[in-house]
């Protein structure tokens, strides 16, 4: 009867150890497109800032560019848990359409301010990319962790098709809030505040609310904390 070698006491320990490195060095591509131009960023640098070898790296990605998709998708995942844990504080409860999408969109529009430079970098990468589908599908899903909150309060919309309205009016308004603020776009009369405030007034009229005056509740926390 043929016999199996025992597995290696060392594989798991192994592979853990080579994961510890790879997060490491997505890590540092992270922490160097936040702070760096990325026509600076070379492998040596991605190194250096991951304490790895030049070799560690080429053994497990083709070049820079193949970091980007997995920085993309560990900052989603990161946007993805930040955004449930602030949709699921008590204090929304209460909470009407006008008064969240207000705060959501301040909410999303500074914490695009905090990172500009790192998702601008990521957002370019991403057009530039072959194989958009999957980062596409979890950014839909982001999408749809918004509208899901928002349609709680779906009866106050007045637009003869409701959902069709909260689909198309959000999309429009985080796409034109991400521009402008990734791109420096933002009208330097209005500054951010303004900006949201006046991105806000656009998307619940069009929704057919009633015209209410910026709201009193605000997200408490860092703001970076839902997106």
């Amino acid at each position: 009867m043929p016999t199996h070698p025992a597995p290696s006491p060392l594989r798991p320990v192994r592979q853990d150890r080579s994961l510890r490195t790879q997060q490491r060095i997505i890590a540092a591509m992270e922490a160097l497109l936040a702070n760096t131009d990325g026509s600076e960023i070379t492998m040596e640098r991605i190194a250096d800032h991951a304490h790895v070898s030049i070799g560690a790296i080429y053994k497990r990605f083709q070049g820079k560019d193949s970091l980007l998709p997995l920085v993309l998708e560990r900052v989603q995942d990161q946007q993805f848990e930040r955004l449930r844990e602030f949709l699921a504080r008590p204090c929304w409860s209460d909470a009407g359409l006008a008064q969240r999408i207000h705060v959501l969109l301040e909410v999303f529009a500074q914490s695009q301010q905090a990172r500009q430079r790192l998702i601008r970098a990521l957002v370019v990468g991403h057009w530039q990319s072959n194989d958009r589908a999957p980062m596409e599908a979890r950014s839909a899903e982001l999408i749809g962790a918004m509208h899901a909150w928002l349609s709680e309060c779906a009866a106050e919309i007045r637009h003869p098709d409701p959902r069709l309205a909260l689909s198309f009016g959000l999309f429009s308004t985080l796409q034109t809030l991400q521009t402008a603020v990734l791109f420096d776009r933002v009208p330097p009369a209005l500054g951010l505040a303004g900006f949201v405030a006046e991105m806000a007034r656009m998307f619940q009229a069009y929704l057919g609310l009633a015209n209410e005056p910026a709201p009193l509740l605000r997200a408490a926390g860092p703001r970076e904390s839902a997106t």
